[in-house]
């Protein structure tokens, strides 16, 4: 693709997931919210900055890398404003510049480290806490509020709204089954025949640097790449080639005791959970709506993960049924309509069937 086809092309404007544009013009909109709404705030008489500059690191951080640790709300809040604090207390305390900047910064890293609120923007913030002149000196702690706790608020507010708008979840969090494993002493499915979340943090634990990564992430990427690996080396059919097309399903905003009395009605233990436009939003199993009475589908339902699209190899779901918590998958077209299900049985049954091909070769 040339550059002139990369730049006229929709998907370089405007797609899921990290992006240039996008993130520029995120980045433009919450830094501007901020400035101005804090400008409001402000009396004009205080001399302090509407904006502080280390803010534009951490609206890189919040538009162009919303999954990133140190781009979540507690991280750019809460380092922002401990740094402040780090600044403001130093500058008291040691009068030299000097000699108040470095310990500063230092003190910021330190504590945010501590605190699990890392955000390199922080460090900066500590130093114009010490360099930023009489105002922010006069201002004293109240300069660790405002501006910079109104401007950090002000800016994840704008990258919640912008970034969830766009397609990116923000703030980010792993996929993670509101289902439980068995109450038992055995290890879990996947962890039995595979490896499992402490393989993960040895590994990590390996490099000379380890860097800052959620290890729910690395172990997601770890298992779509096993999964990847085994769709390759032993092919079975797609999704659709097995599925159950005939599916009782549910609306987003059904409550939970009229989905499970469907599901006695039609004697089935899960159902597709729909929005107001047929596209499939989740999955509603019997063993989470039987401990939610009284809310609806879309509070409890299973997301992400047990979802596929049709024409993906059913091998690729090897990993979702058989991790111990999911025990169906739904199936859907390309524009998110549903398709059909597969549970358990008809992933195991097309496994058997192509074993069986290959010994007769």
């Amino acid at each position: 693709m040339t550059l002139f086809d990369k730049l006229t092309s929709r998907a370089f404007w405007w797609q899921p997931g990290m992006h240039p544009v996008r993130a520029s013009l995120g980045s433009m909109i919450g830094l501007g919210i901020a400035a101005f709404t804090t400008s409001a705030v402000i009396a004009d008489t205080t001399g302090l900055p509407y904006l502080v500059a280390p803010l534009g690191a951490s609206a890189a951080l919040v538009f162009a890398l919303p999954a990133a640790p140190l781009a979540q709300p507690r991280a750019v809040i809460g380092g922002n404003v401990l740094s402040a604090l780090c600044g403001v207390t130093v500058a008291q305390l040691i009068a030299e510049p000097m000699l108040a900047g470095p310990a500063a910064a230092a003190l910021a890293i330190l504590l945010m480290q501590l605190c699990r609120c890392l955000h390199p923007p922080g460090g900066a913030i500590a130093l114009v806490a010490v360099f930023g002149g009489n105002a922010v000196r006069e201002a004293g702690f109240y300069f660790a509020l405002l501006p910079v706790g109104l401007n950090s608020v002000l800016l994840v507010g704008a990258g919640i709204i912008f970034n969830n708008l766009a397609g990116s979840r923000y703030p980010h969090r792993p996929e993670i089954s509101r289902m439980t494993q068995p109450d038992t002493e055995d290890a879990a499915t996947i962890d039995r025949s595979g490896f499992t979340r402490a393989d993960v943090e040895a590994g990590l634990d390996q490099l000379i640097d380890r860097p800052v990564i959620d290890v729910a992430e690395v172990e997601f990427l770890l298992r779509s790449v096993e999964a990847a690996a085994f769709s390759r080396t032993r092919p079975v059919p797609l999704c659709l080639d097995i599925m159950s097309r005939d599916v009782v399903t549910c609306q987003a905003d059904d409550w939970t005791e009229d989905a499970l009395a469907e599901m006695d009605r039609r004697h089935v233990s899960a159902l597709p959970v729909l929005d107001r436009d047929e596209r499939v939003v989740g999955l509603a199993t019997r063993g989470v709506l039987a401990g939610e009475q009284g809310r609806s589908v879309s509070e409890v339902m299973q997301t992400g993960a047990c979802i596929a699209a049709a024409d993906s190899a059913a091998a690729a779901l090897a990993p979702v049924l058989s991790d111990g918590v999911h025990h169906q998958a739904v199936i859907i077209w390309a524009n998110g309509s549903l398709a059909g299900l597969v549970t358990q049985t008809d992933l195991l049954a097309s496994l058997w069937r192509g074993q069986n091909r290959r010994s007769k070769i």
